[in-house]
């Protein structure tokens, strides 16, 4: 007999889309990189390939409210790039702010689901 799915909470919802919106920024900013050769061919895809594997694990765990907690922290990293450099920061700091809205939003829509008689 098959399992039940597990039902998903909007705000896991939403900071999964958050989440798969980064990893599509991270391999698009792999390749203007490698495509302005300031780095070598294998810092950037080694580099953006941990990235992606971070942020796969991420989305696994955002089941979980340390889950949520550890993707606040992945977020105050991304924005550290711009340290790095200004529009990899601007890059990130657009995705930073969906996740932003899927932090606050989730909670809202999530909150009538778990107080039915409200």
């Amino acid at each position: 007999m098959a399992r039940a799915r597990r039902e998903k909470t909007a705000t896991e919802s939403l900071l999964q889309i958050a989440v798969m919106l980064e990893i599509a920024v991270v391999f698009f900013g792999a390749l203007a990189l490698d495509g302005l050769k300031l780095y070598s061919p294998t810092v950037v895809w080694v580099g953006a390939g941990l990235a992606v594997v971070v942020l796969g694990l991420l989305n696994r765990l955002l089941r979980y409210r340390w889950g949520v907690w550890f993707g606040h922290l992945i977020q105050i990293a991304l924005l550290l790039s711009f340290v790095w450099d200004v529009v990899i920061g601007l890059s990130a700091a657009v995705v930073v702010a969906f996740w932003i809205f899927g932090a606050i939003r989730g909670p809202q829509l999530d909150r009538p689901r778990d107080n039915p008689d409200r």
